[in-house]
């Protein structure tokens, strides 16, 4: 009887360490900031998107950068729909689906780029 209580207790603690170390796992940012690169001098960027399940259309800030380096940036100038897949948490997952496009967005951009989203647990805004 003391062997079996004393098995029980030490399956016990293995699940909860083992089962504690697999919600760790899935803890993960809050937010997450995307960037969408389209050439040298064209980006958009987005920032505090939430890490809930599903697609999400955004607002994006456009930045243009002259060949002299000078910048320029126009906020909420574009929309953009990410799928944030079956890990949310993952930003590194996540893919562009529709946009960017808006009537403040340029044309040359209508096209998908190369995206790079990091994960955030500080809100930016």
């Amino acid at each position: 009887m003391k062997l079996l209580i004393l098995s029980l207790l030490t399956s016990g603690a293995i699940s909860a360490a083992v089962g504690g170390a697999g919600l760790g796992a899935r803890d993960g940012p809050q937010w997450c900031n995307c960037r969408i690169k389209f050439n040298s001098q064209q980006s958009i960027y987005s920032w505090d998107i939430p890490t809930s399940p599903g697609e999400t259309q955004i607002n994006a800030n456009y930045v243009f950068t002259e060949v002299n380096g000078k910048g320029h940036q126009y906020n909420n100038a574009c929309r953009v729909t990410y799928d944030r897949g079956q890990n949310p948490k993952n930003c590194a997952s996540w893919t562009q689906t529709h946009g960017p496009d808006g009537p403040n967005c340029p044309k040359s951009i209508f096209v998908k780029g190369h995206i790079t989203c990091t994960g955030s647990d500080h809100h930016t805004g």
